[in-house]
């Protein structure tokens, strides 16, 4: 088994908004370590994690992952591209297994109820 770093775009509300109202073109993304037997495996694996993603940060509102064409990749080569310190915290996983997702949305949760508290 090898380790793959795959990295997927998506967009927040905010970004959505943004793009709607003025035509901003922007993505956030998220990473993680996957362990499979090969590349095609782990970009695979990487994908259903990124529905899994969407379908929990969006809930009830809609948006599917594989119809908003974001992009997604396994990273040639993470130790020239990220530092360490960023690469230690990138979770692992196997596939068949998700990252702890949870502690993320919350993070976003918390970053919009801030940002509507300061409007």
């Amino acid at each position: 088994m090898s380790l793959f770093l795959y990295i997927f775009g998506y967009n927040t509300p905010d970004q959505i908004e943004a793009f709607e109202n003025y035509g901003y073109d922007d993505e956030d993304s998220e990473s993680v370590f996957i362990e499979a037997k090969s590349e095609a495996e782990a970009l695979a694996w990487g994908r259903e994690i990124s529905r899994e993603f969407i379908r929990r940060f969006y809930g009830a509102r809609g948006l599917v992952w594989d119809s908003a064409d974001y992009a997604n990749w396994i990273e040639a080569d993470p130790q020239r591209r990220f530092t360490p310190g960023v690469l230690a915290r990138t979770p692992v996983v196997r596939v068949g297994e998700h990252p702890a997702l949870d502690e993320r949305l919350e993070q976003f949760a918390q970053r919009s109820s801030d940002n509507e508290a300061s409007e």
